[in-house]
This record gives structure tokens, sequence and C-alpha cells, in this order.
């Protein structure tokens, strides 16, 4: 068995020129005293820990990290002796906060390659979704190259997404139907040449690729171009044949797409053949289109043992999909959604399908809890540094935060600390990534970030603040693109929308 055995609810697109809502612009043109990682290759998406994060439960003293930090202490930074600690902790948030890349995803139109739905995205944009499913249709080029129009219009319409606000989840398909009329391997391989320009030049737009070009919908089955074995096979197809194919798309699809981008697959069994251990790699992960529905996810799982793989594979490698109801029982409970999104580390889904799960999870009281919960939450926890600090010195920032969502961040993003005095301002990133801070977290894990002071800064007293900016040059300055913490306002502790970044309610005085 496999999903479904029709289309998902499209929304039918219109024009593709749309200035999209007012873009909340961070701060552009200050100075980065320490780079950290801040312009760092996004696509580092390996399965080790940086050396820079402790993760220390809440007690989180004195831990020295493989750098030779003392993240307890800021002595070894360079900051003078006995300036005195400040040290706040911060209030956690019960809200479902809208953030780029993770939680629900609705279409950008029938057939992205064709158009993009701006007033359907615009309206879902205002309700929290950040995620836009783009599937182009390839149909008109199974035994043609893609033309130079239809790539320069692709191009354009990911330009309009990201003047929208949102990143897509991408899926190419030469036939999104039961049919499964898709193109030979070699055609696939260089369409995807093709493609490999257009993605570098779009990757900050693209939140997951899901791997698709093969069989019915782009889902890895049912090729008529022996893409496939098992579930209507192509007659005289041997399974080492389809097996072949599959390894020189998947090997395609791993040169044409950015590192930085998260790559999904259908099916756990060509996962396991890849990758037979679930902690080989981590840019690779599961899209499950049939979640939650019957024994096996209508044809997803053939044994218990992939489950377990994917749970374990998902700990660090992308997943998401959508729900269906092509096989019975669904599981459509709370109690189902809680244990299984935790257990698989659901990332993103679709808002559009299946309308019963939405409906159960309504009624249930849990469809709050289930936005809130998808992909990552990052939760400040503490932060300290010293009260004063003479110019041309360095001060260490220590933070402690945690992932409570049920995933991991994918986007190779640091924290940053940002130093304010009026105009002038002082900007250092941790070395660290926030990638690397595991999902569903009980306790703090620990950041350092050392600002070096100029000798010629300006002297007074500096705000602190805190913020996870985009990594990629036409997003880092967008509000729309930061991650917003999920910490509450409390008195000088605040969320700035406009500057996205969170006031820390400290100060440091520059002497």
């Amino acid at each position: 068995m496999v999903r479904r055995l029709f289309p998902v609810l499209a929304v039918m697109g219109c024009a593709d020129a749309f200035p999209g809502p007012a873009a909340g612009r961070a701060d552009a043109g200050d100075v980065l005293v320490d780079g950290g990682a801040m312009g760092q290759d996004a696509g580092t998406h390996d399965s080790g820990v940086d050396a820079g994060l402790v993760d220390g439960g809440d007690a989180g003293g004195g831990t020295t990290d493989a750098g030779g930090r003392d993240d307890a202490g800021a002595a070894d930074a360079g900051s003078p002796p006995d300036a005195g600690l400040v040290t706040v902790t911060f209030t956690p948030s019960s809200a479902a906060l809208p953030n780029p890349e993770r939680g629900w995803y609705v279409w950008a139109s029938g057939d992205f390659g064709a158009s993009i739905d701006t007033g359907a995205l615009t309206t879902a944009y205002g309700t929290g979704v950040r995620l836009a499913y783009t599937v182009v249709d390839l149909s008109a080029f199974r035994s043609a190259s893609l033309s130079t129009p239809f790539l320069d219009a692709l191009s354009n319409r990911f330009g309009t997404l990201r003047s929208l606000g949102m990143k897509a989840v991408v899926r190419f398909a030469y036939d999104y139907s039961a049919a499964g009329n898709d193109a030979p391997a070699m055609q696939i391989v260089a369409h995807l040449q093709q493609l490999t320009p257009l993605l570098a030049a779009n990757e900050d737009t693209i939140a997951v690729f899901q791997a698709g070009f093969i069989g019915a919908w782009g889902e890895w089955h049912s090729s008529k171009n022996s893409n496939s074995y098992g579930y209507m096979t192509n007659p005289g197809v041997t399974e080492l044949q389809a097996d072949a194919n599959r390894l020189l798309v998947r090997n395609a699809v791993l040169a044409a797409v950015p590192a930085s981008i998260p790559i999904a697959f259908r099916y756990p069994g060509d996962l396991i053949k890849w990758w037979p251990q679930a902690t080989q790699q981590s840019r690779a992960g599961l899209h499950n289109d049939c979640w939650l529905a019957g024994p096996t996810d209508t044809g997803t799982y053939s044994s218990q043992a992939q489950r377990t793989y994917v749970a374990a594979l998902s700990a660090n490698a992308t997943f998401g999909g959508e729900t269906c109801d092509a096989d019975t029982p669904l599981r459509t409970s709370c109690a189902d959604v809680r244990a299984e999104g935790a257990q698989y580390h659901l990332s993103y889904l679709n808002r559009q399908f299946f309308a019963g799960f939405i409906t159960a999870w309504t009624n249930g009281g849990c469809l709050d809890e289930v936005t809130r919960q998808m992909g990552y939450r990052l939760q400040l926890d503490e932060v300290s540094h010293v009260a004063s600090a003479p110019a041309g010195s360095t001060v260490r920032v220590t933070v402690k935060l945690r992932n409570v969502g049920w995933a991991k961040l994918f986007s190779a993003r640091p924290l940053v600390v940002r130093l304010t005095q009026g105009n002038q301002a002082l900007v250092a990133s941790s070395t660290t990534l926030l990638s690397s801070l595991p999902a569903q977290a009980n306790g703090s894990s620990t950041l350092v970030i050392d600002v070096a002071i100029p000798a010629n800064a300006t002297r007074g007293t500096y705000d602190v603040s805190l913020a996870a900016p985009d990594v990629f040059p036409r997003t880092m300055t967008d509000a729309r693109f930061a991650i917003r913490f999920a910490n509450a306002d409390a008195g000088a502790q605040a969320w700035s929308p406009p500057a996205a970044r969170f006031a820390t309610g400290t100060a440091l005085v520059i002497e």
C-alpha cells in the first residue's frame, strides 16, 4: 500500500508579483566585532556537537569546553577582574510563536512552476504560517531539457516568495497523480544539473527540499521509468535496476541541493539501504505524506525496525510531511500527535490536508500545542556578563538556553549579542551554532560570546540584547526571517519585532 490515490487540495495561483507584507528590517550596517559563525556556510549539518556548547542541565557551572574556555566564568575572556557579574533569568512563554523554517505549510499554488498565489500566501502569513509548499510540474520536460524561460520564471517566483516573508518546502514532479509517468533516471540527473545554479541562488528561500522527481506525486513509487520497485512496479524491472536508478537520482539531488538545505526522501527503506545506521549522517531525512494513517502509515513503514530507525534519524535530520486518510485506523487523538510528534521530531506539516486531523486536534484542545511544538523552539534561560569593562578589552557574555521544540533547528544560525548605546552598536556572534542544541531539552545548554570592545569605543552604558537572524545576505537583516525566542516580556526584558531581538534588561558600562 502507498499513500492516498488523489492529490492534496491545491490553492490555485494568480499573479506572480506582489509587494508582500511590510518587511520588518533588523538594523543593517552594524560592524560584526567577532565574526564567529555569522557568515559561515549553513550546510554543515553534521551529527557532531560544536565544542563551544555545554549541555550542563540547569546547573551550568564551571564546565570547560574543548577549546579550553571556562563557560561559566569570564576571566579567561579578557574581562577585567572584579568588575562584578550581572546575571538575570528569563520567563518562558507558552505562546504559539511563528518562526521561519518550521511549523505549518500551505500550498503556494497548484503549480509553482507556472504561478504563485500571493493573496493566499499573504493571508496564511497573517495567521502565522511561514512555509509554502512549492510543487513544480515538470511534465513538459520528460524528454527535453528545462528551458531558460522556465528556469528564469521559477527563480523569480522564489524571489516573490522571499518578498512575502516565507520559505519553501520544495518538490519537483513529472506527474502529480497516481499514474507515475516520470522521466528516465538520466533525464532526472540532467534536470538536477540544470537546477543547481537556481537552487544555489535561492537557498535562502528554501527550508526543505523533498527529493521528488520519481514516480507518482514525486514520491518514489509507481515509476513508469524503472525508478521504483514493489508497488505498481513497471513490468520487467528488477529490484537491482530500480535501486541503481534511485541511487543515481539520490546522488544528483545531494550534488544539486546546497548543503545548507535539509533533504527529505520518502521511504525509510531507501535511507536504510544507503545509510544502515541512523547516526551515519544528518543531511537526509524523511517526509511522511501519510503520517498517522493506519498501522504502516499507508505503506511508509514495512517494519517496526524502520520506525525505530526514523525515530533515531529524525533526532538530527528533517522529518515532516502531511497526514492523510488513505488507510485506517487514523490516529487522530491529541495523545497520538503528542506522542508521535515528539517521537519522530516533527518539524513541519501540511495545514490543508487532511482536515479531519485538524478538526480532531481542535476539538481535543491541542491544536495550539501542535502549532507551538513543531520544529525548534528556543527558550532563553539566563544571561550573565560583567557590569563594566574598559575600552580595548574583551567581554564574555554567557547565555543559557534550550530548545524545547520537537525538532532541531536545521539552519546554521549563531546566537548574536548586541551592545547598544544610541546609534552605537557592538555586535558579536557565538562560534557554536544554535543547530547544535538538542531538541526536547529538559535542561539548559551554555553558549558563550566574546565581544571585543574597540579601544576607541564610545564610553557609556550599553544595553544588551540577543538575536538569531538568518545567515544569508538577502535575509539576515530582514526581521521576518529571524527567530523569535520563546520568552515572555517582563519589565525591561522584551522582544522588539522591528529589530528582531530580545532585550535582556541588562546593561554593560564601557569605561
